[in-house]
């Protein structure tokens, strides 16, 4: 009797271990659903065109989010002499011109898709990279637009698909090959 218990417990973590597997998600997760939370979130702050914060609770800082499958340039680097501010003191953004520079144009791009928005985020095999990011696929929950390939298809971006990480590396590449197929952004050169 008490093999046959020790038998099925078995079975059910390999079980369990496998569907994380086959889903892509790490089992922590997939067993004890804490990627639930992530189902319906707010972009606080766009730090970069491939980096994102969450809104955090009670005013603390939200967490960091790095989209998958994508390299960005840098942000701009900003002057105070640079920010205009209205009479509330927030920034005025200047507006893009075919004269801003790339790294401000995809900056600029992501702000405007991203700042404020609420998102849902995907998780693939690996969760975390080595400067303790969440690496996460992002998509709009107003129209379900995949912001990750967004950003590749407008040319803001280049493409970094980095195993085991591949979940939606296609839908990714098929992005990035649209962009270079247009010459845009980044691609036109």
């Amino acid at each position: 009797m008490f093999s046959v218990h020790r038998k099925n417990l078995f079975v059910f973590f390999l079980s369990v271990f496998l569907a994380g597997h086959a889903f892509a998600e790490p089992n922590f997760d997939f067993f004890f659903k804490t990627d639930e939370r992530y189902k319906d979130v707010v972009v606080q702050e766009v730090l970069s065109t491939d980096t994102i914060r969450l809104e955090g609770e009670s005013g603390e800082k939200g967490q960091l989010i790095r989209l998958i499958g994508l390299r960005a340039p840098e942000p701009p680097k900003k002057r105070r002499d640079d920010v205009e501010r209205d009479e509330m003191g927030f920034v005025i953004p200047k507006p893009v011109d075919p004269m801003t520079p790339l790294n401000d144009q995809a900056f600029a791009f992501a702000q405007s898709l991203l700042l404020g928005a609420r998102v849902r985020l995907e998780f693939d095999t690996l969760k975390e990279n080595e400067e303790h990011y969440t690496l996460a696929y992002v998509f709009l929950i107003k129209d379900n637009t995949f912001v990750n390939a967004e950003i590749l298809r407008r040319g803001f971006a280049h493409l970094s698909i980095q195993p085991p990480n591949i979940k939606y590396a296609d839908d990714l590449r098929a992005a990035y090959k649209e962009a270079r197929a247009e010459q845009r952004g980044l691609q036109a050169h």
